[in-house]
């Protein structure tokens, strides 16, 4: 049986009623698959950006940790060698021809310092492809000499020191403030004050002799970037270093794109602001409050990325590390899920599908036997006479009159009574259809007889009454509506819903309580109305 079939033969109100039922299951289908839907990308959205970001980020802080290894483990070396008297600063060229193989095969150390506590200091450092060596002897008014080993040069003449004290470096009091635990200290990244460029230096502190001396490795920044970026994170994605103050370092090349940023707390190695996909993924990551773990949505060059940020070590003080990956990527890994995104949204249908024939089935066997509540205004002239031939029922009453009492010929309040009482206990019960102008054995006898100059004054006459004996609220339950049949004669159909709450019937002797009970109103006493209204409201 299809829809329009079940519909054309349904009583009006519980075909409305079916309707609103199979409404409600669409709706129910559509907005669960909707739901499912766009809470699953969402899920798998964030799966997907956590799970990328996470891998590369682990992939760029296992880098990091391998090229930056090698450096705790030399410095261990170095202060053992200082512990046991090997690291004499006062023989420059023999210190220098011991240190000098240590770091050749270190690409990423770019210097070599041992200082004391009284400003002394032996720095090893790259110039290009060759070391040089710079010292400078204690006191604060020191001054640098340089050393250039490989090329068995004289040492140059003592230079002024530019106000330069080891003493002050943050390298050396990181060292000293941490030197009873016997940990490697890293400092933030920042600018080498000998060379200029950004990098972060290692170092450890012991004491001989009385005297604090500590041993530091530089850390070229741009050698450790040089790596990271070998490494296969998606299509174009990049991994970058930052300090905890927003401090960036991106190689120089990218120092063009961003000079209008010079005043900003970055640096490069030009001593200017790094690349913007950086700056804007650390500022996107200021915003948020700074999250370790969560993977960050954000947007640099008319692009959106994904950005994942975590210290590279415990001190979240010292150097973190961030990956940016593009968006397009994370969607195209979703795209792979559209599969499984269909599936579901199939197996949604399929089940509305399913309630909407077991609620139509279940309906149309029981339709047929349900009483007519309502009459179809496009089919008044077939359902009229239908329930006329029906005969008065549980939800189907007749009266003669609106107002006229026929044996006295005059208008009688007790006529008007009569028929309210009707709609009283229709509202009260289950509703039902109260006809006016058809008598007792289902003749139709119009309305002439009520003498109403128009259908409007029959109209407004019913609603005086009904406000007045039943009231003004419970008018939306019932509709009043007159109707010409093809004799000639008119008729009043007054279809009754159920009440949301009861409905008394107001009198001059008090309120009446009524409910229908098969073709009769009966009215009840205080104690069954109480005991009605518990059960059915």
């Amino acid at each position: 049986m299809t829809l329009s079939t079940l519909f054309s033969y349904a009583p009006g109100r519980v075909r409305f009623s079916l309707f609103k039922d199979l409404v409600l299951v669409v709706l129910f289908a559509v907005g669960t698959l909707v739901l499912a839907v766009y809470l699953l990308m969402i899920e798998v959205r964030l799966e997907l950006a956590q799970s990328q970001i996470s891998q590369a980020t682990a992939h760029v802080r296992e880098e990091i940790r391998r090229l930056l290894e090698p450096t705790q483990q030399q410095l261990a070396i170095l202060r053992d060698w200082g512990q046991a008297g090997e690291l004499d600063r006062a023989d420059v060229d023999s210190l220098s021809r011991r240190l000098i193989p240590t770091l050749v095969h270190q690409a990423q150390l770019s210097g070599l310092i041992i200082a004391d506590e009284e400003g002394g200091e032996y720095f090893l450092m790259k110039e290009g492809e060759h070391w040089l060596v710079r010292e400078r002897a204690p006191g604060a008014d020191g001054q640098f000499q340089y050393h250039h080993p490989a090329r068995g040069e004289t040492p140059s003449d003592w230079q002024p020191n530019d106000g330069y004290d080891p003493r002050n470096r943050p390298w050396f009091r990181a060292a000293v403030n941490t030197m009873d635990s016997g940990k490697v200290s890293w400092s933030k990244p920042y600018v080498f004050f000998s060379r200029q460029v950004p990098g972060m230096t290692a170092s450890l502190a012991w004491k001989s002799r009385g005297v604090v001396q500590v041993v530091a490795l530089d850390v070229d920044l741009s050698t450790i970037l040089s790596s990271i970026n070998t490494l296969p994170l998606a299509d174009q994605g990049r991994g970058f270093l930052f300090r905890a103050d927003g401090g960036i370092y991106v190689p120089p090349a990218a120092a063009s794109e961003i000079h209008t940023l010079q005043n900003r707390h970055f640096f490069s190695a030009n001593a200017t602001p790094g690349g913007a996909l950086a700056i804007d993924a650390v500022a996107a990551w200021e915003r948020a409050g700074r999250p370790q773990s969560d993977a960050l949505q954000f947007s640099s060059a008319d692009q959106s990325w994904w950005g994942g940020f975590s210290p590279l070590y415990v001190d979240d003080e010292a150097a973190w590390l961030g990956v940016a990956l593009p968006l397009d990527d994370i969607f195209t890994l979703l795209q792979r899920r559209w599969q499984l995104v269909l599936v579901i949204a199939l197996a949604v249908l399929a089940v509305a599908v399913s309630l909407i024939v077991f609620v139509v089935r279940k309906y149309s066997r029981r339709l047929k036997d349900l009483p007519r509540l309502t009459i179809e205004k496009s089919k008044y002239r077939e359902d009229i006479p239908s329930l006329i031939h029906n005969g008065e029922s549980m939800h189907l009453e007749f009266k003669s009159t609106l107002r006229m009492n026929l044996r006295s010929g005059r208008n009688g309040k007790e006529i008007e009574l009569a028929w309210l009482k009707g709609v009283a206990a229709f509202m009260n019960t289950e509703g039902g259809i109260l006809l006016v102008g058809v008598d007792d054995q289902g003749v139709l006898l119009g309305l002439e007889a009520d003498g109403f100059e128009n259908g409007d004054k029959c109209g407004l006459h019913f609603k005086n009454l009904f406000n007045q004996h039943l009231g003004p609220e419970f008018s939306k339950y019932a509709h009043f509506q007159i109707y010409e049949m093809d004799d000639g004669h008119s008729l009043i159909a007054i279809e009754c819903e159920r009440a949301g709450d009861p409905v008394f019937l107001n009198h001059k002797q008090g309120e009446s309580f009524y409910i229908r009970s098969g073709p009769s109103n009966v009215e009840l006493s205080i104690s069954q109305a109480l005991s009605y209204l518990r059960r059915h409201f």
